[in-house]
């Protein structure tokens, strides 16, 4: 036990040693400079969380419950057009729940409590609305939140990437000619900054790289996400029909470091 421990932390030392090799900066001259790419875009799916809950001193009818509003769920879910392999349900969760009482000042058992929970992706917000609509909560259901989210991230976030390393590219080009040296071959990369003890610290790069758009328009100098969240639905009442959610913008952010040596 105590040699499989040992060689644990020394395969961490020298995962550590190496990273740092990685992030280290060249003893000869060069170029520290940054990529960075911004989009935002309107998501296209939605991903729903429900509550069940039942609090019995019967534990079968606190599970019957919570089985049943389950059912309803899943029925409503399957109406709106959202598809089995969209909906995921958690295993039922069972513990003993006290309550205080002041009088007497002490703890009494209250009841055995039943959770389960479920979440559903739809891939329409009308289909989202559809299923709000008219769904009752209470007590024992309620919606913890919605979450966005967008097909196309994974393509989006390549194509930030390729952006990144233009921009890191361009920069290092335009600062090396502003200072009448020539750019040479490029050192290191990564989304990791590198280590370094000249007066700069990370923190205090800028925030942001403005992109300036280009001449044909389109692109991905100003691409677009959107993001929001739908708090805890209120106990007691239900989802008024006719109201419609309205996603916000999301930002993806993806930014590089590039060490580019001078060349004579």
């Amino acid at each position: 036990m105590i040699r499989r421990l040992a060689l644990v932390l020394l395969l961490l030392a020298f995962a550590g040693t190496a990273l740092a090799q990685v992030n280290a900066l060249p003893p000869t001259r060069h170029i520290l400079v940054y990529g960075d790419a911004q989009a935002r875009a309107i998501p296209d799916r939605f991903r729903i969380t429900v509550n069940f809950s039942a609090l019995d001193m019967d534990p079968g009818a606190a599970r019957r419950r919570v089985e049943q509003s389950l059912a309803d769920v899943v029925a409503r879910l399957r109406k709106a057009g959202v598809a089995d392999g969209g909906i995921v349900a958690t295993a039922l969760s069972i513990e003993p729940e006290q309550r205080y009482e002041e009088v007497g000042r002490r703890h009494v058992f209250a009841g055995t409590r039943v959770r389960r929970s479920l979440t559903a992706r739809f891939d329409r917000k009308a289909a989202l609305e559809s299923f709000l609509d008219g769904l009752q909560t209470s007590q024992e259901l309620s919606v913890s939140d919605i979450e966005t989210e967008l097909a196309a991230e994974p393509a989006l976030r390549e194509a930030l990437r390729t952006k990144s390393i233009e921009s890191s590219r361009r920069k290092a080009e335009t600062m090396a000619k502003a200072y009448g040296a020539r750019l040479g071959a490029l050192y290191s990369v990564s989304d990791v900054a590198p280590q370094f003890e000249y007066g700069i610290r990370e923190g205090d790069w800028p925030a942001l790289y403005e992109w300036i758009p280009s001449a044909e328009g389109g692109g991905l100098d100003r691409v677009t996400v959107t993001g929001s969240r739908i708090g805890p639905g209120h106990a007691g009442g239900g989802v008024r029909g006719g109201s419609s959610i309205e996603a916000g913008y999301v930002t993806y952010n993806d930014r590089i470091y590039a060490v580019f040596l001078l060349a004579d």
